[in-house]
This record gives structure tokens, sequence and C-alpha cells, in this order.
């Protein structure tokens, strides 16, 4: 699992399997945010958009049973 960590300039930074990579922002989709989760296929990142959301709601209900 790929994750879109952060953005530094032209630069997205992505954890995969707890290493840090570093590419260019333009070789991720226009669309493609912090905490998307992104995958491989024919030589182009995507944005997997159900393991993104499945992600999101996991976040949400663990800040939610911790009061936030």
């Amino acid at each position: 699992m790929i994750i879109i960590e952060r953005f530094e300039g032209n630069l997205a930074i992505l954890e995969d399997n707890n290493k840090s990579i570093e590419i260019e922002r333009a070789s991720l989709p226009k669309n493609a945010k912090e905490g998307d989760l992104i995958e491989l296929k024919g030589g182009k990142y995507v944005i997997n958009a159900e393991k993104t959301a499945e992600r999101r709601r996991s976040v949400i209900s663990r800040l939610k049973k911790m009061g936030l």
C-alpha cells in the first residue's frame, strides 16, 4: 500500500511499507491529495479510490472513539 504522505514543492513524499519515497508531483494524477492510497498500474500511479475511502472512514472512526 502506497500512501501520499505530503507534498513539498514539486515533490510528493510517499510512504510504502514504512519507507519514504520521493517522486515528482507531476507523476501523480492531478487530483491526488495527501492521504490518498495509490498504486502503480501500467507504469503510472493511479488513485485507489475504494481503499482511500475505506482508510479515511477508519481514521475518522478512530478519532471519534478518542473524542476528537
